[in-house]
Formats: C-alpha cells, structure tokens, sequence
C-alpha cells in the first residue's frame, strides 16, 4: 500500500465530504465542478489534479465501496449460515450510512453502486453453494436472483432503518429454509 501525502489526504477528504454535502441537496446532474470548489474552497486546478470530472469522482466512489462490500461479502463467505451474518454485514457498511445513502440513489452506467451490489451478492450464491456440497432442486439462477434482491431488500431497509433483530432473524431463517430446500412456494 502507497502511501498518501497527509495533504493530499486532507483534500480528497474534503472533496469527498464536500460532494457528498451538496448532494444532499443538489442532483447530480445538476452538480458542477465550480460548486464543488466554492464550497470547498478549493481551485478547480486541485479539483482536476485528482479527478477528471464528478463523473471520475462519482466511478471513484462508487469503486471504493464496491471494494469494501467484495471484502465485507468474503468475510462473510466464512460465516454465511451464522444467525447474526446479515446483522454482521449490515454493521459493517453502517459507518458509511450518509455515504451510501446518497451513492444507492445514483444510477449512471459506469458508476451503479446498487448495480454492483446486487452483482456481487448473485456471485457470492454459487460459491457458498459450492462450498457447503448443497444440491438443490430450484435452478441456480433462480436463487441467485431471490437471494440478491431479498439480501440488497434487507441491506438497504436496514441502513435506512437500523437494525432489526427480528427482520435479521426472520432474513436468516428464510435463507436457511432455501438452501437447505424446505421451503415452499405455493
């Protein structure tokens, strides 16, 4: 891992920080580099030292919290079937609740963070299945689909929410019931 000059950390922090505050009230469409400037209090030639545009800024947000959920979701690889998995996950992306919020309601083709999610969680599927020796009835796509979207259903209720013990544990006994092919649909 490079190291990062402590100044130039500051100000991508502030970049970061300051996007993300405009965002709460202003649409990406309608941000520009020059507001994110005068907030910030910055030159635009040190915005454009570190991104290309708010396009480059939004792909390099959207990229370091598709990294950081790939590492949450191998974590969890270890631990898929523990009852507190989900909560665990969920605890996890909790300190970068305001961040994602904002992320979750951008949908561009290069930068979908919900998009990403929803991609990871359908991969992680086949893998654990591969893993625990599971073999089922219902197709694999099937289930990587139900799983992505009740999974990403519960993430993002749950940032939005918090917690909820019984969701949680409602969540994890319904995964269980598929997987282990008791449940049935009618």
């Amino acid at each position: 891992m490079s190291k990062i000059d402590l100044r130039v950390a500051k100000t991508l922090h502030l970049i970061d920080a300051t996007c993300y505050e405009l965002l709460t009230t202003t649409s990406f469409d309608k941000l520009t580099v020059a507001q994110i400037c005068q907030q910030a209090q910055l030159g635009r030639s040190t915005f454009y030292q570190h991104y290309l545009d708010k396009y480059d800024w939004l792909e390099q947000q959207v990229d370091h919290y598709t990294t950081q959920f790939e590492q949450i979701m191998q974590q969890r690889r270890q631990t898929l079937m523990a009852d507190d998995s989900l909560t665990q996950l969920v605890t996890a992306l909790l300190p970068a609740r305001a961040q994602l919020l904002i992320l979750w309601e951008l949908h561009l083709p290069t930068a979908d963070l919900i998009k990403n999610y929803r991609q990871i969680l359908a991969e992680t599927l086949p893998q654990y299945l591969h893993q625990a020796k599971l073999s089922l009835s219902v197709p694999i796509p099937y289930l990587q689909q139900l799983y992505a979207t009740n999974a990403l259903t519960y993430i993002q209720y749950s940032v939005v929410h918090g917690l909820d013990a019984q969701i949680s544990a409602f969540m994890n006994q319904n995964f269980k019931l598929v997987l282990q092919g008791k449940a049935k649909l009618t």
